[in-house]
């Protein structure tokens, strides 16, 4: 039974381009154009299937078609959402089940932002005698960017560089850039890592690959948590 919105049986039905894009539903697209089909309010017992063609070469970067399907916009309510759908991907066509008439589009679901990387610190950026006056506690690792288990370390230390936060400095120093530095504290072999306390004063100091894990052990007993 086919009823307008006094019920009395609908005597027209009108399609048309809407002029005018409503705002689509968070996280979703609209693919082309929207339908206005009228007369508004008209119920459809029982339903009616609803077949509206889109484009593929608008869908947004790695949705697939499988993805669209058609939703109602009524000016009061919003956006629905019906739950049947059938997606010819071949002829590039949707079909859905109306109960009611209103205006009508294609959508897709916009691709997921990927999260942007957190940017990795700087440590060999860090001048290691500004570090040790801060007043916290400091990891500094004498090593070089092409040695192995220097390599292996950097990950590691930068790890711990944001997790740790403000609760603890983390420093590469570039042996061969800062030779100074490397006479001062004696490092005979690379990568040597060496932890100062809050007032810069050195604690223990190991040499050598040192895992995550390892280190956290030492920080927990410097009461760094």
């Amino acid at each position: 039974m086919v009823l307008d919105k006094d019920r009395k049986p609908l005597q027209f039905i009108q399609a048309a381009i809407d002029p005018t894009l409503p705002l689509p539903p968070e996280g979703a697209y609209i693919v082309g154009v929207v339908y206005d089909l009228t007369p508004q309010g008209a119920t459809f017992n029982p339903p009616l299937k609803l077949t509206l063609i889109y484009d593929p070469e608008e869908l947004p970067e790695g949705v697939s078609e499988s993805e669209v399907y058609i939703a109602p916009y009524n000016e009061g309510t919003g956006w629905g959402m019906w739950r049947y759908k059938k997606v010819d991907t071949e002829n590039h066509r949707v079909t859905t089940q109306v109960d009611y008439f209103a205006r009508y589009a294609v959508l897709a679901p916009r691709e997921p932002t990927s999260p942007q990387p957190t940017p990795k610190p700087d440590l060999a950026s860090i001048p290691l005698e500004q570090a040790l006056s801060s007043g916290k506690p400091t990891l500094a690792e004498f090593g070089w960017r092409t040695c192995v288990p220097c390599k292996q370390m950097k990950p590691i230390l930068e790890e711990l560089a944001v997790e740790y936060g403000d609760k603890l400095n983390v420093v590469i120093v570039e042996v061969y850039e800062q030779r100074e530095l490397t006479n001062q504290y004696r490092i005979m072999t690379i990568p040597t890592q060496i932890f100062f306390d809050s007032n810069g004063q050195e604690i223990t100091r190991h040499m050598g690959f040192w895992s995550k894990e390892e280190i956290i052990v030492q920080l927990k007993k410097m009461g760094i948590d």
